[in-house]
């Protein structure tokens, strides 16, 4: 698992509100990466959101917010 420049990886996160792709996603100081579908979010550009789906789908919080900064990598599942 590779690190992207943060630039490639708000592009990828930009471009997935169409497309649509899961993505394995490893955060700065949380020890297990998050599985789901990224997208911009549409109030910050410095941010993003994510429908997880390595998550119990009854669930009551399966939407994350993070900032594209904090992503140590990202990659296509």
């Amino acid at each position: 698992m590779t690190s992207e420049p943060k630039e490639q990886i708000s592009e990828l996160i930009s471009m997935n509100r169409q497309i649509g792709h899961s993505y394995t996603v490893k955060m700065k100081d949380i020890p297990s990466p998050f599985i789901g579908i990224p997208v911009a979010s549409t109030s910050d550009p410095g941010k993003f959101v994510m429908d997880l789906t390595n998550t119990d789908p009854e669930a009551e919080n399966r939407i994350i917010e993070g900032n594209v900064a904090d992503i140590e990598y990202m990659e296509k599942c």
